[in-house]
């Protein structure tokens, strides 16, 4: 069973979804379990959660019979969602609750955390067949690189941090581990910044580099068609993102399908919602955290 995290805007997904008896749901990032076992618990005794995560660990047997939990990626969705044995059907709410989770950070040998020594593999799932962060830190050229930095951690310092790479990998010094690449790219902020920012000057690059490990982008458009899709009329779609990229990904396919002839989908948050100041004091995480819910028609 997955271990318990703190869920961000769960109190606001609480309140759009207004999940009741005998209602069924999905969970596409179940994660630590957080958000969807909050739901579970206002759709007993009939209703069913279908906990999906990319991640082994976060979905492991469950005795609970009103719980489902599957390990895949939720880029599959409806083929999951077809192929469930349990004949699940009428979807009252599909949530998606973007990016890392508190308990991915903690696990040391997979090189999410920039506090940590582990080998920067950064896949969610280690059997996918996928390049590792550090693999891709070792092949791909000075300008991939800049792309990924750019477009993915919106990193200003793209350009150097892809040439030390670089340089550095013709020297025969690759990056491997989390502190290599955490000391690398605080050695140029250094030459770059007098003054030291609280932040951790790495904290982009991980992000990116993760982003592109996982194609999250890429997971985030093929999903929301799908989730569309499997919603019964009325049912809603909530989707957490912590990134400008991903949230803008979510805006525009919101508004592109209110323009369809008829319209698929109603907008419930014309700007989307933020954590209270109560929240991000208790939970820092949720700062930068943006909720953004339809409802289907």
């Amino acid at each position: 069973m997955a271990t318990i995290h703190e869920p961000v805007l769960l109190k606001e997904i609480l309140e759009y979804f207004n999940p009741q008896p005998g209602q069924n749901f999905i969970d596409g990032t179940f994660g630590g379990g957080g958000h969807g076992l909050a739901i579970l618990e206002r759709i007993k005794p009939d209703g069913v959660l279908i906990g999906i995560d990319w991640d082994p660990h976060a979905v492991q047997d469950s005795s609970n019979k009103n719980l489902i939990l599957i390990n895949d990626n939720y880029r599959n969705l409806k083929n999951i969602f077809v192929k469930n044995d349990q004949g699940i059907s009428n979807i009252s709410g599909i949530l998606l609750d973007l990016g890392l989770s508190s308990d991915q950070l903690g696990v040391g040998d997979r090189g999410f955390s920039f506090q940590g020594k582990g080998f920067l593999d950064l896949r969610y799932n280690k059997n996918s067949q996928t390049l590792t962060g550090a693999e891709i830190l070792k092949t791909y050229n000075q300008q991939e690189l800049f792309k990924i930095f750019k477009e993915y951690g919106e990193e200003p310092l793209s350009w150097p941090i892809a040439k030390k790479i670089i340089a550095d990998r013709q020297m025969g010094r690759t990056v491997e581990t989390a502190d290599m690449l955490v000391q690398l790219v605080s050695g140029i902020y250094r030459r770059n910044f007098k003054s030291r920012s609280r932040r951790n000057p790495a904290t982009r690059v991980f992000q990116a580099l993760r982003i592109a490990v996982n194609d999250e982008f890429g997971n985030l458009r093929s999903v929301l068609p799908q989730a569309i899709e499997i919603l019964a009329r009325g049912g809603r779609l909530a989707v957490i993102s912590f990134h400008s990229g991903e949230d803008r990904i979510v805006k525009n396919f919101f508004r592109d399908e209110t323009k369809k002839e008829p319209p698929m989908i109603k907008i419930l948050t014309k700007r989307p919602v933020v954590a209270s100041e109560e929240e991000i004091e208790a939970n820092p995480r949720s700062r930068s955290a943006k909720l953004r819910v339809a409802e289907k028609l």
